[in-house]
């Protein structure tokens, strides 16, 4: 897997602590103490309040003990707090835009950190599979990495299947009542059309399944009104 031996330790010793109690910012936070993720976001004087606060708010959600104040590690302990606050708004569907005034995270560190984050989850599945760990932890990382890799919240996973169809896309779809493939395959053609456009909503009924037929010119049928945007 490619981590270094104190990674793959740290990883292990907090998936054996794992139980249906946790949440995600559990396993966000145990990626995020790990020396494949640094640089961490590092917190700034004027942050520490509000990263104090996101801490209090999780701290039994952790995997790991908290190190003292005094601790060498409690720097990178409370910047992985920060970096784990900044995974669970991208997985809440924050922009890139909102991250780069609330966490002062750039494009381009942005994607740097879900390229480790993947992997690192990737390497938990593999290891919690070896170590025959619960199944539904297992499920739990699975998950997890789908939606960091989108950054989307949980309800989008079912859409996501669907090739073309990103969190943007997904979000729109749910907006407008399908959030499962059921709902699209009831759907009729030109309905779709306006949501996702005439071009993907043909790929969308093809992957379900459904012979594609032209919609004809000048068909309203189902037209969306403007709330639904």
């Amino acid at each position: 897997l490619y981590l270094d031996p104190l990674t793959a330790r740290h990883l292990l010793d907090c998936l054996d602590k794992f139980d249906p109690n946790k949440d995600t910012f559990s396993l966000l936070q145990m990626i995020s103490f790990t020396l494949e993720m640094r640089p961490l976001l590092r917190v700034k004087t004027k942050e520490m309040e509000k990263v104090q606060e996101g801490l209090v708010k999780n701290v039994d959600n952790l995997l790991m003990e908290e190190p003292t104040s005094f601790s060498l590690d409690y720097d990178d302990f409370i910047n992985s707090i920060k970096t784990t606050m900044f995974f669970s708004e991208w997985i809440d569907e924050k922009d890139e835009d909102f991250l780069l005034e609330n966490y002062d995270i750039r494009p381009g560190e942005i994607r740097y950190k879900l390229d480790a984050a993947d992997w690192l989850l990737y390497a938990c599945d593999e290891l919690a599979k070896v170590s025959n760990m619960d199944k539904e932890l297992q499920k739990e990382i699975s998950k997890l990495r789908i939606r960091v890799k989108n950054g989307v919240r949980e309800d989008l996973l079912p859409l996501l299947k669907l090739k073309g169809v990103g969190r943007i896309r997904a979000r729109k779809l749910v907006s407008n009542g399908h959030s499962d493939l059921g709902s699209l395959k009831k759907v009729d053609l030109t309905t779709l059309s306006q949501i996702l456009g005439v071009a993907l909503a043909k790929s969308v009924k093809e992957q379900l399944g459904e012979e594609v037929k032209e919609i004809p010119k000048g068909t309203r049928k189902g037209q969306l009104s403007l709330e639904k945007y």
